[in-house]
């Protein structure tokens, strides 16, 4: 007990030097400091503001995505941190203006937590504790977590993959409901916070309790057992189902998020060195820096070094019959490295990237979680947790050996140093038109002129859209940060979107007023009053034609230096609309009754060979199965001349299925032989109209010749079992 006690001081000693040495300017006035001052991170503090002064629901957050807001869970406004706080407020326990600093603290106090837990694993296995607590702290130094402080705050929490190894370790001992219990606790705290825990602790249960029942440690029809895996395991996942469900009545969320083979890790990333000061040859090599950040979960020296060892080591054993997957003395370390590796298989895609993606159609929620690298983070704890155990005891075969662990555990702490190092000083970030609370500088001279209550919501421009999977409307100029403080300034929920799987009907709903209107704006019927919209205009003149065209049916109110106030009533939004679409009909209307300019209208092909009951106009349509290559234009342009623009139109069916916009386009401009012009892109970069579950495609090019060529050829791999369906193809200059 009094080495455990040493070992603990010295534990948390270690990790507050940590934070003090490192993350002092942090500490200093936690509640104004901004981990990150713009992307995810600043969202994640607006959000988890807002949601504290704004929101009537635990559960919902109306910070963005009006008039439909979104579950908590998937706008990272960490419920699991916040509702305490909101419901401690409401009983009259006000803690709702520190929530920054609580936020800021709770990732930085996470660090020694994590030492902590990773010191009283090494106690279990008897380590000394002088070793247990130095190990420790370098371990949680090196954590690739470490990054995600600057940013993925939910993912930022370094306890929760020590906590878990050192609970079963625990009740590995003795098998009592009461740590099953506390388990259970930790695996719903740790799901409520990102889903991608849940997903990394089942790989610890699976290889746990299966290994239990092989051991008959429990008998497979001692019914205790099963009560132990509801506990730990099915019990958590059904309450935070329960809760999400209860919360989200959303049912067309996409099922298949992008980047699964993209955010992966590599074996390059996980064990080598890249980018350390004493390696710095590695990065000659061009491989090694196109890796994705997502990838990165370097091991450390000590532990790349004895990974080599140990596979000699299995190598050898292998020769010798011997029992290979022994790579520990300890049972319950060797059986988590293994479900580690299965892990950090995981993270490198496989089997996914062997051919095997079609398993992910029957892996339901799972497909969620697109970013596998992350799974490569088990697989850090486990194998620093094995070779450390190792050189520890390795100690007692005399004094050249106590050298060696001396000079691991100090090249531990040197990489640890050169990791936190790198993310420390990016954390030190302000906000200044936030910290004017009182709003008396000139950057938040506007708040006195606006008064909520007049207006409904804000509409940022140029618009911004992330989150549903199938369309990205990435932010530009500054319209981002700038949004999210003057929805903090006044309150009002903002129609810009940065979250995660948002409903698809309402994303379009709310993407068809930034497109060129050919039908009245759907979202007009979900709009919670007639109040207008505040339009916040960004200065960098970055607008497309249709949010140039919300401008100016807009009244200005206010102009700064970054941005300005434009009022727009909802009214307008029909008119807009009315307009846009007898312009369409119009330029139709012409064109089907053989009028149309022809030295305007280059082309035209309305598919009435094809007869088709799914036709955008007439009785015919271009109709393929969409997982094949389909040519629809190929067309030589007469009536041009070199340099004249023009552009490629055309309506495709069916946009609402998920994945549909990330169908392939391959646009081919040739001058004779040559390639002049070549676009490989997908649908979502090239729509300009949503009109009755069809989109049009627009394709830019410019002319090289009076016979250019242009060929237009559609897939989309991923779309099983559906059909292309193509009407209205024109080609014309443009306007």
């Amino acid at each position: 007990m009094k080495d455990f006690k040493k070992g603990i001081l010295l534990t948390l000693l270690l990790s507050s030097t940590v934070l003090f040495l490192f993350y002092r300017p942090l500490l200093k006035d936690p509640n104004q400091v901004y981990f990150s001052p713009s992307g995810d991170g600043l969202k994640s503090y607006i959000v988890s503001i807002y949601h504290l002064e704004h929101d009537t629901s635990m559960f919902r957050n109306n910070a963005m995505n009006y008039p439909y807001g979104e579950m908590a869970f998937f706008t990272d406004c960490q419920p699991m941190i916040t509702n305490p706080v909101k419901f401690l407020s409401d009983i009259g326990i006000d803690f709702r203006p520190y929530i920054v600093g609580i936020i800021n603290m709770s990732m930085l106090l996470s660090i020694v937590l994590a030492a902590v837990f990773i010191f009283l694993i090494f106690f279990e296995l008897n380590v000394s504790w002088w070793f247990a607590a130095i190990a420790a702290i370098g371990i949680t130094m090196v954590s690739p977590q470490i990054g995600r402080l600057g940013g993925h705050f939910s993912l930022s929490h370094l306890m929760w993959l020590p906590m878990l190894i050192w609970l079963l370790m625990r009740f590995d001992k003795k098998k009592s409901y009461s740590i099953s219990v506390v388990i259970g606790l930790v695996t719903f705290l740790a799901a409520g916070m990102h889903m991608y825990f849940f997903a990394l602790f089942g790989f610890l249960f699976l290889f746990y309790w299966v290994n239990c029942i092989y051991t008959k440690q429990l008998n497979i029809r001692d019914y205790r057992w099963i009560v132990h895996v509801f506990i730990q395991i099915i019990l958590p996942l059904i309450l935070v189902q329960l809760i999400v469900g209860h919360n989200d009545t959303i049912t067309d969320r996409t099922t298949h998020p992008w980047g699964l083979t993209t955010y992966r890790a590599n074996p390059a990333s996980v064990l080598l060195p890249l980018g350390k000061p004493y390696a710095q040859f590695l990065m000659k090599i061009e491989k090694f820096n196109t890796f994705d950040w997502e990838a990165f979960a370097y091991i450390g020296l000590v532990a790349l070094i004895g990974f080599i060892v140990g596979i000699f080591k299995i190598v050898q054993r292998v020769r010798l019959k011997q029992s290979w997957w022994k790579v520990s003395d300890n049972r319950l370390i060797t059986v988590f490295f293994w479900a580690s590796v299965a892990s950090l298989l995981l993270s490198f895609s496989i089997p996914f990237n062997l051919g095997l993606m079609f398993l992910l159609d029957y892996l339901g929620p799972i497909q969620q979680l697109r970013a596998l690298a992350r799974f490569s983070w088990l697989f850090y704890y486990l194998i620093n947790l094995l070779v450390f155990y190792g050189i520890f005891c390795l100690l007692k075969r005399g004094n050249l050996y106590k050298i060696l662990a001396i000079l691991a555990l100090a090249f531990l702490l040197y990489d640890g140093y050169l990791n936190v190092r790198t993310y420390a000083p990016r954390m030190n970030n302000r906000v200044t038109e936030l910290e004017d609370q009182a709003n008396i500088s000139e950057e938040n001279a506007w708040v006195k002129l606006i008064n909520r209550d007049d207006y409904q919501a804000i509409l940022p421009l140029p618009y911004f859209h992330i989150g549903s999977e199938n369309v990205w409307l990435e932010p530009k100029c500054d319209i981002l940060r700038q949004s999210f403080i003057v929805t903090l300034k006044t309150g009002l929920p903002s129609m810009g979107v940065m979250l995660s799987r948002t409903s698809l009907s309402h994303t379009y709903k709310s993407l068809s007023l930034v497109s060129e209107p050919v039908s009245s704006f759907q979202v007009i019927n979900d709009l919670q009053n007639e109040k207008p919209l505040l339009l916040m205009v960004d200065n960098c003149n970055d607008l497309s034609n249709p949010e140039k065209n919300l401008v100016r049916h807009s009244s200005l109110i206010w102009r700064g230096p970054k941005f300005a106030f434009y009022q727009l009533p909802v009214a307008m939004l029909d008119t807009i609309s009315m307009q846009g679409t007898l312009a369409f009909e119009s330029e139709m209307k012409s064109i089907h009754d053989g009028n149309a300019d022809t030295t305007r209208i280059l082309y035209y092909n309305g598919f009435e060979g094809n007869q088709s009951a799914d036709s955008f106009f007439g009785s015919g349509a271009f109709s393929a199965e969409i997982n094949n290559w389909n040519r629809i234009v190929e067309q030589n342009i007469k009536n041009v001349q070199p340099g004249d623009s023009c552009e490629v139109l055309f309506w495709i069916k069916g946009y609402e299925k998920d994945l549909m916009p990330r169908t392939i386009i391959e646009f081919v401009q040739k001058t004779g032989d040559q390639t002049v012009d070549y676009k490989y892109a997908q649908f979502q970069h090239y729509y300009c109209s949503l009109k009755d579950g069809w989109m049009r495609i627009k394709i830019p090019f410019v002319v090289q010749s009076t016979n250019d060529l242009v060929m237009v050829t559609l897939r989309n791999a991923d779309l099983k079992n559906f059909s292309l369906v193509v009407d209205e193809v024109i080609i014309r200059k443009r306007p």
